[in-house]
């Protein structure tokens, strides 16, 4: 298994500071594979966003005729020692088949607040029968009300 992780992983997320508190994240990665297990981190969601919208835009990274990859996505904690718990299917139940064409994706969920950052995570729960490379950008929309 390997994890593919967007190269300004780090330095994506801002909040809107005395403009409102509306808070868009987005990054995106260029995974080199698409086997089972595999993870792709491509943002961080800071401390104190209460996650309300999460969309997948993709290329295809399944080039046969009849794609196999499949998803579930969530996330897990930035500091495992900190918290919170890894939720890695709370975006999207496993066998999601969005990466297998090109578009938009949106997920539904409950909304959630985080109180620490956490790696927004997409976990490939099918491989692809032949991967193409291409890119995965999540965009992460929700309000900045910031921690306890």
């Amino acid at each position: 298994m390997a994890t593919f992780s967007a190269a300004d992983l780090s330095s994506k997320a801002r909040h809107m500071g005395g403009y409102g508190n509306t808070a868009v994240a987005w990054g995106s990665v260029a995974p080199a594979a698409g086997t089972v297990g595999d993870i792709y981190r491509p943002l961080i969601i800071p401390a104190g966003v209460e996650v309300t919208d999460v969309d997948i835009v993709n290329d295809k990274l399944d080039s046969n005729a009849t794609p196999a990859i499949a998803f579930k996505a969530g996330y897990a904690p930035v500091y495992p020692d900190d918290g919170p718990v890894a939720g890695d299917a709370y975006f999207t139940a496993a066998g999601n088949t969005a990466l297998r064409n090109a578009g938009r994706a949106s997920l539904a969920f409950q909304p959630v607040k985080f109180e620490k950052p956490v790696y927004l995570i997409i976990t490939l729960t099918a491989s692809a029968a032949s991967f193409a490379p291409g890119k995965v950008t999540a965009i992460v929309k929700g309000d900045g009300v910031g921690v306890k």
